[in-house]
This record gives C-alpha cells, sequence and structure tokens, in this order.
C-alpha cells in the first residue's frame, strides 16, 4: 500500500542539502514548498500537476524520490536568494566591526552558492522533461 508523500519529507530533502544544521521558520518553509510545487507544475507542463494538500500539508498521491528531491532543490534555491538577500545587506553596512574585504568574500561565496543551487534545479527540472525521442 502506497502512502501520500508529506511536506516533512520534502523539507528532509531541502534539509539535507546543508553541511550544518539551519533553523528555519517552519512557516517559511511551508511557504517555500508552495512556490517550489507552483514552479514544478509550470515548468514541467505535465497532464497531472502535483496537488498539495496546505491544511493536510501532504500530496495527493506518492512523489518519486527524484521529484521530492527536485522540489527540495528549488527550496534551496529559494532559501539561498533569501541568504544571499541577507549577505548583501551585511557587506554594504560599514562599520568598525565589519571589515568590506570579509563583507565582500561572504557576498561572493553566497553568490557562488545561488548559482550552483540555481544550476542545480534547473537541471533537474530539465532532466524530467520529455523529450522529442519519447
Amino acid at each position: 500500500m502506497s502512502k501520500d508523500t508529506t511536506a516533512q519529507e520534502v523539507y528532509n530533502a531541502f534539509e539535507a542539502t546543508f553541511t550544518d544544521k539551519k533553523e528555519i521558520p517552519e512557516s517559511l518553509e511551508l511557504q517555500w514548498l508552495k512556490m517550489a510545487v507552483g514552479r514544478y507544475n509550470v515548468e514541467l507542463t505535465t497532464d497531472e500537476p502535483l496537488n498539495f494538500d496546505n491544511e493536510l500539508l501532504k500530496f495527493d498521491c506518492t512523489l518519486s524520490q527524484y521529484v521530492i528531491d527536485t522540489l527540495g532543490q528549488i527550496i534551496r534555491q529559494l532559501y539561498q536568494e533569501r541568504e544571499y538577500s541577507r549577505v548583501n545587506k551585511i557587506a554594504s553596512i560599514v562599520g568598525k566591526d565589519l571589515s568590506v574585504n570579509s563583507g565582500m568574500s561572504l557576498s561572493k561565496y553566497s553568490e557562488n552558492e545561488l548559482n550552483y543551487h540555481s544550476t542545480k534545479a534547473s537541471e533537474m527540472i530539465e532532466n524530467q522533461k520529455t523529450t522529442a525521442y519519447d
């Protein structure tokens, strides 16, 4: 008997992309999950879009692990966009406790992370599109 995929399974895939534990409010993870489902449905335009129940916090079917991982990667991209914005705000602060060099290095690292996760999410979506040979 198969069970419907839960939001927690997608959150676990997202959280697995970190090397250290990040505390993220559940309400923010839920919002990112909704955004990820929307992007997934638009970019893959399948006959049967993913249906997520916001109250029960689960999908109406069992998703493959690759789809779960793709949603987790899209959420990571959304997280990284927010982190990049945060780091750039910090880097723009001029103060005696923050040197410009360390802020710029952190900003560059954050930008590289964003580029990596954006590319990975796009590749995972592309891998699920049907080809002319299918």
